[in-house]
């Protein structure tokens, strides 16, 4: 998604109190991190300052086509503060596609709502006459807010983007009324998520683009919940309706260089997203510089270290974190990581076990356990219990169905493993770790062919990784279908892989060759 974009504005004097005057002040993003894949998706700050809005659409991960999940604690990284912050699913209508997210603090800048008054001069009309394949609505300026994630660069990069809208359309449908924007430019996509404003005041939250055809021409509108009704189910949901029209002066003071910590996060969590968290060191290192009193900044750090075995650094950065907030979320189950990969396991399992203890609705630290247990054969009915506990408090999770699928492998109960990870693929068949594991249970259950027919789907579902390319063929020279495996190897080197992995297949085509053999015969 590209379009104009507009530069942060960076102050270049201290930290000062803020004024709410500018409506991209309270735009930001929500980053996701779910089973199989994390994204980035556009919102805003509403009310006291405390209050997220974005689509529900955002916080749901689609992992196979019957199964939808969702993300019940996104990150919302600020444009105006720079920092990011963990959020806590409050309530979701996804008939109006709207997600209310709760922030742990007050006072960000926060947009206002317009009423159902201020869509007196915007034109209303049926859903008829939107369909008709003629243009509808009247001239009704607006301008479009929304931030995305460029991905194309070396760094990725978060933008403030604007557009503007030239005509509107309000209409219902279902139990509510909508916005329909036309004439939308540049001509490139909006996110969804983006505030639509009118004059000051933000008229509605895009949501979708909608394609008529049939006319003379597709007519493309953008389809936006209306202000009103995102405000009325705000008011539902526990929200003090004043503040959504009247926000209060905003608290959260701007610094110098918001701007380049807006970006460092960007970079952090695209790499972990990405399971490189090792790759955001850099990174996180400069962001801790520029915010050395932020805790998330530390926990940031500390993930980046620990996944460049540097463990005894993240558990001094996580303890710095703690220092600065011993209640932040989450931080007990990363800390806990730490400690195991030092070998101090009671003290990790004890971290765990008070994480579940403090949050024991949220399933992280119920994972997290399972995971720590599943590390010794003595413990493995504690990681059992633990991940049929996680599939209870996340029902349609593919990762609490993989989770149990590895412990009962452990187990050696491999009808049970095959049966978990099974559903696992069901929920999330494009999921490539699940293929995997399925593969390698069957593997170690001795059915060969099962085995090649999982790592067979494994190499198909990822056909320019490698990985699961360099797993078959390891699988089919050990049933002694080293023709086959030659071909796959073939296909890794049209690749242009990294030196590591072409290493890997020259060890793979030495044993095609026999020179394994040979060599170990010499010896």
């Amino acid at each position: 998604m590209r379009a104009l974009v507009i530069a942060i504005i960076v102050l270049t004097a201290a930290a000062v109190g803020a004024s709410a005057a500018d409506l991209s002040d309270a735009a930001g993003v929500v980053r996701l991190f779910g089973d199989t894949s994390s994204w980035t998706s556009s919102c805003f700050v509403v009310g006291d300052g405390s209050w997220v809005i974005t689509t529900s659409d955002s916080i749901s991960e689609v992992i196979g086509p019957e199964t939808i999940q969702t993300i019940r604690y996104p990150l919302f990284i600020s444009a105006f503060t720079g920092r990011a912050y963990e959020c806590e699913l409050k309530a979701i209508n996804k008939e109006l596609n709207v997600a209310i997210l709760k922030l742990p603090v007050t006072g960000l800048p926060a947009a206002p709502l317009a009423k159902g008054t201020d869509f007196s001069k915007a034109v209303s009309g049926t859903l008829g006459q939107l369909s008709s394949g003629e243009v509808v609505g009247g001239p009704w300026a607006t301008k479009i807010f929304g931030i995305t994630l460029d991905k194309s660069r070396k760094q990725p990069k978060l933008g403030i983007e604007q557009w503007s809208a030239k005509k509107a359309f309000v209409t219902e449908i279902g139990r509510y009324k909508w916005l329909f924007v036309n004439g939308v430019s540049p001509a490139l996509p909006v996110p969804n998520g983006s505030m639509v404003a009118y004059n000051d005041i933000v008229a509605g939250m895009y949501i979708s683009k909608l394609v008529v055809t049939g006319g003379s021409e597709d007519i493309i509108y953008g389809r936006c919940a209306m202000a009103p009704e995102i405000a009325r189910y705000c008011g539902d949901s526990g929200i003090d309706s004043s503040t959504l029209y009247e926000p209060p002066k905003p608290t959260a003071a701007k610094f110098a260089q918001a701007g380049d910590a807006f970006q460092l996060q960007a970079q952090i969590y695209t790499a972990i997203g990405a399971q490189r968290p090792a790759l955001a060191l850099n990174a996180a290192t400069a962001l801790v510089a520029l915010l050395p009193k932020d805790a998330k900044a530390q926990i940031s750090l500390a993930v980046a270290q620990l996944g460049a075995d540097k463990a005894e650094e993240a558990l001094k950065t996580f303890d710095k974190a703690r220092e600065l907030d011993p209640d932040l979320p989450n931080l007990r189950c990363n800390r806990a990581q730490a400690l195991a990969a030092l070998k101090k396991t009671e003290e990790a399992e004890k971290e765990l076990l008070e994480a579940e203890k403090g949050s024991p609705q949220d399933p992280r630290p119920v994972v997290a356990l399972a995971s720590f247990y599943l590390g010794d054969e003595k413990t493995l009915d504690k990681a059992l219990s633990y991940a049929k506990k996680a599939t209870i408090l996340t029902p349609n999770s593919a990762a609490a169905e993989l989770l149990i699928g590895k412990v009962e492998k452990s187990r050696k109960n491999y009808a049970a493993s095959i049966k978990a990870i099974g559903e696992a693929v069901k929920m999330a068949p494009e999921w490539g770790e699940a293929w995997y594991a399925l593969g390698a249970t069957y593997e170690e259950a001795g059915d060969k062919a099962n085995a090649e027919k999982a790592y067979r789907k494994l190499a198909e579902k990822q056909p320019k990784n490698p990985d699961p390319l360099i797993t078959l063929a390891s699988f089919l020279i050990d049933i002694e279908k080293k023709t086959e495996a030659a071909e796959v190897l073939t296909k890794i080197r049209a690749l242009n892989p990294p030196k590591e992995v072409l290493e890997a297949v020259q060890k793979l085509q030495d044993k095609i060759d026999g020179k394994a053999e040979e060599e170990q015969d010499s010896k």
